[in-house]
């Protein structure tokens, strides 16, 4: 899946539940620009690493699931399904994350594990001003497998 997908596959349910008995309209559809995506493999699990700038998310998309997009920042998902893009428990599934901006070195970086119906995505946000290249490095174990991951986001001056 693209990040796009990924990201309405996980935010749009929520949006859809949260909005159902109350006569709101659904959000529009995330609008983003500027991503990057990796796709990995371990214990039966496929892992997509995507990275945005927090700018480039649509203002209202964002404010409705707490993202400020006038910060300055990067995201990272980790999305987690099976080989078909289904949803698949995380089981002993261990996720670590650094991540940094040239010439600093990496730093941890917080992954925050959201559920929506049975899919299971971790997120985290890495502060950053422009103009910067923000690297992100996952380490993924799974079933006594490991793989690593790293993806960027570039975030430009507004």
């Amino acid at each position: 899946m693209r990040l796009p997908t990924v990201l309405l596959s996980l935010l749009l349910p929520a949006a859809l539940l949260t909005a159902c008995g109350r006569g709101d309209p659904a959000p529009a559809p995330a609008t983003l620009a500027n991503t990057t995506a990796v796709t990995a493999t371990v214990g039966g699990a496929t892992l997509q690493a995507s990275s945005v700038a927090i700018a480039n998310l649509d203002p209202a998309m964002a404010a409705r699931y707490g993202f400020d997009p006038s910060h300055d920042g990067a995201l990272l998902l980790v999305t987690l399904r099976d080989a078909d893009g289904n949803a698949l428990p995380p089981g002993d599934l261990q996720l670590t994350a650094t991540a940094s901006v040239l010439p600093d070195p990496p730093r941890p970086l917080e992954l925050q594990r959201i559920e929506v119906g049975t899919l299971v995505d971790y997120v985290g946000v890495f502060p950053a001003r422009p103009p910067a290249s923000v690297q992100f490095h996952v380490t993924a174990s799974r079933g006594g497998a490991r793989v690593e991951m790293n993806t960027t986001a570039e975030l430009y001056p507004r």
